[in-house]
């Protein structure tokens, strides 16, 4: 068996500017049938119970092939200046009820998760080709060290222009490389370095590490 998500975002990170009134995305509705949706925004750098950012509308209804535009709004301008903030949106299929009424029926719902980045406007400018920055420390392996305030998405490496696989249970904390902060490659690396990290429209670029 396969399952397609009937929803498609137009994105697969938005970054929410400091100053703007709010931020769009699209939900693309890509089933036969009219689909629900809920969705929702977790904090992921800052107090989970405080509210940061909200969508509107948290719910909604999409019609068969058409879209539904959501605006994300800052209500709480309590962020860090000195660094980005990260955050979770979560897109919610609410399915409808199943035409078959005999029987055991199976309905999924998908649950779609994209990031949203809060970048404050004195770090706007800084922001291309940041990656360019990173270091390596050798420990024990080699660790990225990321200097800057901006959050990287780091998604592989490359060892002498080949592709190196990265540990399984390092790619979470390499996906989101916290300002300021080291995470382990769970590698040894030497030679000439490059790694690939996903930039803010969605791309994936190499970058060569000193």
């Amino acid at each position: 068996m396969s399952a397609m998500a009937a929803f498609v975002l137009n994105g697969t990170r938005f970054i929410y500017e400091e100053g703007k009134k709010n931020i769009s995305m699209e939900v693309s509705n890509n089933a036969k049938d009219t689909y629900g949706g809920q969705i929702w925004i977790d904090n992921l750098s800052q107090n989970k119970s405080d509210v940061f950012m909200i969508p509107s509308p948290p719910v909604f209804k999409v019609d068969a092939a058409k879209k539904q535009i959501i605006r994300l709004m800052n209500v709480n301008p309590a962020l860090p200046a000195d660094r980005e903030s990260l955050f979770r949106i979560n897109v919610q299929e609410l399915p409808p009820k199943p035409k078959q009424t005999e029987g055991s029926v199976l309905a999924l719902a998908m649950n779609t998760q994209v990031k949203l980045i809060y970048r404050p406007k004195a770090l706007t400018e800084g922001r291309k080709d940041a990656e360019k920055k990173l270091t390596m420390v050798n420990k024990s392996t080699t660790w990225l060290k990321n200097p800057t305030p901006y959050y990287f998405a780091v998604t592989g490496v490359k060892v002498n222009g080949r592709i190196v696989p990265l540990p399984g249970d390092k790619q979470p904390g390499l996906a989101m490389l916290a300002p300021f902060s080291e995470a382990d490659t769970g590698l040894k690396l030497s030679g000439k370095v490059a790694v690939e990290a996903i930039n803010d429209w969605g791309g994936a670029l190499d970058y060569e590490l000193e």
